[in-house]
């Protein structure tokens, strides 16, 4: 047998004993864990996870990861590239064009020229990315050409700049020559925003100094073509002051690149304008014109800059063209957004780690980190929406190691708070009761309530698992674990299981729903079939052995005194049994296997105790199911006699098992052997018949010789008045001893079916000679229907008579003796009261005991023999009543004798 249990901490409870069986389910076999796993929102996982969230929100706030974010930027942008758009070229001044034109700037009537072709092969649109911001004051001649060109073709647009002329000068924004700028198709900035890493990433839309008046020049060409679906937001351009030094931007959105530099068509600025090109090859085309010489242009690095080659700007003007017009720029999340999402993410591994294993928690943390980088790919490809993840990684990668440093430390003041415990407790045996088939526990829930139907269902799936008897609704909604919801007469409770979880209903009459003491057994009897997911790991969180030695020590101590107490238990003459909620034997011992007609114990456990005791007949008629109800359901002790053929008598007592620690909800069986007690009591019955009986005999011979001789005169007739009262007291007490011994014979075997208040009237007829002797008025109280129930009407009759006597007896004269009936509920209470002078408080507990007498009245004095009122209490018991005595509130007795009733009918 493995010492240890989870995460390797010796098991408390270890260890079998031949004797004395637990049934392995309950005891034994369960190992105490080191720390026990609670819901995820445990106390000390949510202060870890809290702290984390905290440092990983600061971390995103801050922006220290911003180069991280960045890298992963980039690395998903080499994955998103694509075919370029067919329909926008670029016509680049590169080194073949100064060598055929010569060195820049060149005349403009190049431009003209330029435009004009363009223009005639059908372009659709030309776009200069070239700044002509000043009259040529050597060839106005060029100027008033490309001014022409730019107005006869009605398709250019030209940028807009802000610069600093000179260091530490104002910043201007510089358009093109004026006359330009009013035949153009539009103007825009051409502004590329880089991160702080100096690579163009992203572009804002709107540009301008004091307020974002210029749209970005691609902008001002889509709303050209089509204004509908490129509406600009910001008012028609207007110079601001110059003493405005304020930049104002907004609407910044990220340029998914089709691909590294390269990507679109370009044709050589010479080769257009010397006309060494196919018809077709600009028409319905927007032409981007721009520098790509070395030296004189702008190129910028970007994130798909392979190998170092930067891309030159009119190229990103066609890649924030060809993203604009397709939709797909991609928005940055707000700073608020990306600190939000970054710090709760952290908070999934923590509500993931208690349901795996401690060996699987590294990969649950792993697997988390890669769905939320996978999920932030999905949302930058998918959705257009860039959420940097680098802080949250970041907090995802620490989440197992500081998880695992808090769940240590846990472990570690785990092992000290139990250490300690154990030292001062020697004794540790908690009791959880096993498991049971559901349908079996149904079938012993409906012998102790009326219930109608049951079902189960699977609260997550929502479909019934099982059921049986009346249909049931659907589940009421909001159900929670251990709480009963009532809807008219169903009642439905959740059950944790390990899979989800149960919707357990239940069907009764709708007057006899379950309340108090039966919701109480209703909630033990689904907290049995609870049953979270359990855990189990393969080692410790980390050696500590010093404390588990210890660990060891202590349960090897208290080890042995449990196996102390179940060798004890184990060799007692009673039989023992424990059974639960779902009336399953949980403990036994040798001795109640042996009175139940079995091998050995280990038959009994586990099973269903009500099958195992019906072996034994109840003695007087009684049944148990009635015994099991009313222990379990009312609380009550029950004891009776209880019999096995051929020789097994026993002597049964049933104790509800309520206030343990363990919160087990059930009920303790003792069996004791009283065959020899029985047969002692059957001897003794004999011997008292035949006492009483020859005892009888010569007693009555000798009263009817005393009777004879006072009809003679002389001395004989007065020693025959001496002898005749001492005769009639020893011939009743001869007759008590008789009763006596006939009501402690009787068994519930002989008992017919009989009116309680006929029985009643005849004992009012017996006692009315003597009340009338003695001046008291004796009268009957009765319901007006009958009372039916089992028993012996001579003895009920002789009881009733016993009290009604003693009543009498005790009362003054002109005083009244009351018998009055009456039912409560399941029983029928026949009270007694007088008006004498009550019962002395010290013999109220003791007056039914044999031969105890009340002391002598001062106006009379009665002489007895003490046996009429124990032959009350021997009645009423046989009968399964009680009887007892108290002191009216008005003075006098009052003997109150109650009986068992039943429903039936004079048939």
């Amino acid at each position: 047998m493995n010492p240890f249990g989870l995460d390797g901490v010796p098991c408390l409870l270890g260890g079998t004993s031949p004797d004395w069986k637990f049934d392995q389910a309950v005891m034994g076999t369960e190992p105490l864990t080191v720390v026990r796993r609670g819901a995820p929102g445990s106390a000390e996982s949510l202060r870890t996870a809290l702290i984390l969230l905290v440092f990983t929100g600061f971390m995103a706030a801050s922006g220290w990861l911003w180069r991280w974010d960045l890298l992963l930027y980039d690395l998903q942008m080499g994955w998103m590239t694509r075919a370029a758009a067919d329909d926008i070229v670029i016509v680049a001044v590169d080194e073949k064009s100064l060598e055929a034109i010569g060195r820049w700037p060149w005349p403009r009537y190049w431009h003209a020229e330029l435009i004009d072709r363009l223009s005639r092969a059908g372009a659709r649109a030309i776009v200069f990315d070239i700044l002509l911001a000043e009259p040529d004051p050597n060839n106005p001649e060029a100027d008033r050409r490309l001014i022409q060109s730019v107005a006869a073709s009605e398709r250019v647009y030209f940028p807009v700049i802000l610069e600093q002329r000179r260091q530490g000068g104002m910043l201007v924004e510089t358009l093109p020559i004026p006359a330009l700028a009013n035949v153009a198709a539009g103007l825009g900035h051409v502004h590329i925003d880089l991160d702080p890493d100096g690579i163009a990433r992203g572009v804002f839309l709107y540009e301008g100094l004091g307020e974002a008046f210029w749209p970005h020049l691609t902008l001002s060409l889509l709303h050209g073509l089509d204004p509908e679906h490129f509406p600009l937001q910001s008012p028609p351009p207007s110079r601001p002051s110059p003493e405005v030094q304020r930049i104002s931007r907004h609407t910044h959105r990220l340029i998914p690149y089709a691909g590294p530099a390269g990507h679109y068509p370009r044709y050589s600025y010479s080769q257009v304008v010397a006309g060494d090109f196919e018809a077709e090859m600009f028409r319905n085309r927007i032409v981007l014109v721009g520098v790509t010489a070395t030296g004189i242009g702008d190129a910028l690095p970007t994130p798909l800059s392979g190998y170092g080659v930067p891309m030159p700007g009119v190229e990103i003007n066609a890649n924030i063209l060809d993203t604009l017009r397709r939709g797909d720029v991609v928005t940055p999340v707000g700073s608020l957004t990306q600190m939000l999402a970054n710090a709760l993410i952290v908070m999934v591994p923590f509500l993931l780690y208690p349901f795996f294993p401690t060996r699987a928690a590294p990969l649950v943390s792993m697997l988390v980190l890669a769905l939320y980088l996978i999920a932030c790919g999905v949302l930058l490809r998918g959705m257009g929406i860039w959420l940097p993840p680098a802080s949250g990684l970041l907090g995802l990668a620490l989440s197992y190691p500081i998880w695992s440093w808090r769940r240590l430390d846990q472990a570690v003041r785990y092992l000290n708070e139990q250490l300690e415990r154990l030292q001062r407790e020697q004794m540790s045996m908690p009791v959880h009761p096993p498991l049971g088939d559901l349908t079996s526990a149904m079938q012993f829930l409906s012998r102790l309530m009326p219930l109608q139907g049951w079902v189960v269902y699977d609260a997550v799936k929502e479909v019934p698992l099982m059921q049986d008897g009346a249909n049931l609704g659907a589940p009421l909604p909001g159900l929670e674990v251990g709480t009963w919801t009532r809807s008219g007469a169903e009642t439905w409770t959740l059950v944790a299981r390990p899979e989800g979880a149960w919707q357990l209903g239940l069907c009764w009459p709708r007057n006899r729903v379950p309340e108090r003491e039966g919701l109480r057994l209703l909630s033990d009897f689904a907290k049995q079939f609870s049953q979270p997911p359990r855990h189990r790991d393969g080692g410790v969180l980390e050696r500590v052995e010093l404390r588990i030695a210890q660990l060891r020590e202590t349960t090897v101590r208290i080890q042995r005194f449990r196996n102390l107490i179940q060798s004890a238990v184990g060799q007692m003459d009673d039989g023992l049994m424990v059974i639960n909620s779902h009336g399953q034997v949980v403990m036994s011992n040798p001795r109640s296997s042996h009175y139940l007609g079995h091998l050995q114990e280990s038959d009994l456990l586990g099973e269903d105790a009500y099958e195992l005791l019906r072996v034994l007949e109840i003695s007087g008629g009684g049944n148990w199911e009635e015994a099991f109800r009313r222990v379990m359901l009312e609380g009550q002790a029950m004891r009776f006699e209880a019999g096995r053929a051929p020789e097994t008598e026993l002597f049964v007592q049933l104790q509800p098992l309520v206030g343990v620690e363990t919160e087990f909800h059930g009920m303790i069986v003792n069996l004791s052997n009283i065959a020899t007690l029985k047969r002692t009591e059957r001897t003794r019955a004999k011997m008292l018949n035949f006492l009483s009986h020859d005892l009888r005999s010569p007693i009555t011979s000798l009263l009817s010789l005393t009777q004879s001789q006072q009809n003679c005169q002389g001395s004989g007739e007065a020693l025959a008045k001496q002898i005749e009262p001492l005769a009639r007291r020893s011939l009743k007490l001869a007759d008590d001893f008789l009763r006596l011994a006939r009501a402690e014979a009787v068994e519930a075997a002989d008992f017919q079916e009989l009116d309680l208040i006929s029985v009643a009237c005849n004992a009012l007829d017996e006692v009315y000679v003597q009340a009338k002797a003695a001046s008291v008025a004796v009268n009957g109280e009765f319901p007006e229907e009958e009372l039916w129930l089992q028993g012996d009407p001579t003895l009920l009759e002789r009881a009733l008579l016993n009290l009604l006597e003693n009543a009498v007896k005790f009362s003054p004269s002109e005083s009244r003796v009351t018998l009055r009936i009456t039912r409560r509920d399941d029983r029928v209470v026949c009270e007694v009261t007088d008006q004498g002078p009550g019962l002395p408080d010290s013999l109220q507990g003791d007056i039914f005991m044999p031969f105890v007498q009340s002391p002598p009245v001062a106006a009379r004095e009665f002489r007895g023999v003490g046996l009429g009122l124990s032959f009350v209490k021997v009645v009423a018991e046989k009968h399964r009543g009680r009887v007892f005595a108290a002191n009216g509130e008005a003075g006098g007795a009052r003997f109150i004798f109650e009986l068992p009733a039943q429903q039936a009918s004079a048939d």
